[in-house]
């Protein structure tokens, strides 16, 4: 019985031992664990963040002239940058800016004696002010609200006129619509190494512009006006300034 008794007791004291072990290794996880993440946040520091994505303009009425009509719907390729300032482990501030040079949609064309070219880009600077849900070298997790300005930029130049005919003065015009941008947006980031994330942004925005488009000369009009949804998908790298 006593040698049963001593090899029990040699299973209990074996099985103390291992949980034991176990509660030291996880003691030392955790210990580790708040150590990265007082190194990952020891201080504020600025950081700026790069992407490119595609803007669509869902509702936007893009119209031509007095008489061309209107079509709905814009889609164009966007690059955007944003430096930031990295409060506290929750919070960061800063601005950016947003360029769509290529849109899809052109708007229609009017019957003229002096067929016209046109052009449309779209420029946004903005305010922005994030929370983050999650953070920490490995993955971040965020969302924010923004505001700012939206400039619509609509480029009017005349073609090469008929034999016998001289345009006298300049062959463009240019329209340049202001508005204000009221917007939210999220993300998701993931560490590369101390100093670089990558990851996505998703924006949706208000614009709201003037309700009576500016009419040129020769009755080309401003391709937006009003209130417009702006939606803004994007792939993005940030480098931190640890």
């Amino acid at each position: 019985m006593e040698p049963g008794v001593a090899e029990g007791g040699a299973i209990a004291d074996g099985d103390g031992a291992d949980g034991a072990i176990r509660a030291a290794d996880a003691a030392e996880a955790s210990d580790v664990a708040k150590v990265s993440e007082r190194e990952y946040f020891a201080h504020p520091y600025g950081l700026v963040e790069f992407g490119v994505g595609i803007m669509a303009l869902p509702d936007a009425k893009l119209c031509g002239g007095v008489d061309a009509g209107c079509d709905e719907g814009d889609v164009s390729v966007e690059v955007d940058a944003w430096p930031l300032f990295r409060a506290s482990p929750n919070f960061a501030v800063g601005a950016g800016m947003t360029l769509a040079l290529i849109p899809m949609q052109d708007v229609p064309r009017q019957a003229t004696r002096f067929p016209r070219e046109h052009a449309r880009r779209y420029f946004t600077a903005e305010g922005i002010g994030r929370y983050y849900f999650l953070y920490g070298p490995n993955v971040e997790l965020w969302s924010g609200i923004s505001a700012g300005l939206v400039v619509v930029s609509d480029n009017f130049r005349s073609r090469s006129p008929e034999p016998g005919i001289t345009l006298i003065g300049s062959d463009s015009a240019n329209i340049a619509t202001e508005g204000l941008s009221l917007g939210l947006a999220s993300g998701v980031t993931f560490g590369v190494n101390r100093n670089l994330q990558v990851g996505a942004t998703l924006r949706f925005a208000n614009w709201f512009l003037p309700p009576n488009p500016e009419v040129l000369a020769l009755g080309e009009v401003a391709s937006l006006s009003n209130r417009v949804t702006m939606l803004n998908l994007a792939l993005t790298v940030a480098y931190h300034g640890r």
